[in-house]
């Protein structure tokens, strides 16, 4: 954990702050990605980061590994056995989770590469953990989050329960980037 922590913090942060410990010592990032729960938070990282996870068959990048909420790309009978992180200049993750589960509600993970940014988002989507394409090319123009005020994602397809309307998801998105990249700066 300690040498996590001194290559990829944003990482190791995010990592420590899922669930309780219990779930921590017994989940694995595998487990997690192979799930593709639409508010679990290693998806953020991985896709922001732009990962690219290993199964005993192939590589698969993130851009390509979530189809959706609970869908993955891995094919019956496929394990995932490693996932390669290339390491930002710098990223954070800000998550607004449920008290009792520690699931996100709505977070996101920002990363800065020297080639751009690219920010993910979990927890707000019914189509499961996203990239918000406008905010990664405001954010890779200028990373301050001042270029994120004229931008806003619509609610349409949110995620709308007991715990917030998919306008107020939305609305968490924009909020949360900012303070992703206000840590990350």
């Amino acid at each position: 954990a300690q040498q996590a922590a001194g290559i990829y913090p944003a990482l190791a942060k995010l990592a420590g702050g899922i669930g309780d410990p219990a779930v921590r010592s017994r989940g694995t990032i595998g487990g997690s990605l192979a799930n593709n729960d639409p508010s679990a938070c290693y998806p953020a990282a991985v896709l922001a980061s732009g990962a690219t996870i290993v199964t005993n068959r192939r590589s698969i990048a993130a851009d390509d590994y979530f189809q959706g909420m609970f869908s993955t790309a891995l094919d019956e009978g496929e394990i995932i056995i490693e996932v390669r992180f290339p390491i930002p200049q710098a990223a954070a993750y800000v998550k607004f989770e449920q008290p009792a589960s520690r699931f996100a509600l709505t977070a996101v993970f920002v990363a800065r590469y020297a080639g751009g940014v690219r920010v993910a988002i979990t927890g707000a989507s019914n189509d499961g953990v996203f990239r918000w394409a406008e905010a990664e090319a405001a954010l890779t123009a200028s990373f301050a989050p001042s270029v994120l005020e004229g931008l806003s994602l619509s609610g349409d397809n949110m995620i709308s329960d007991l715990h917030g309307t998919g306008a107020y998801r939305a609305h968490m998105c924009k909020v949360l980037t900012k303070r992703a990249v206000l840590a990350a700066a």
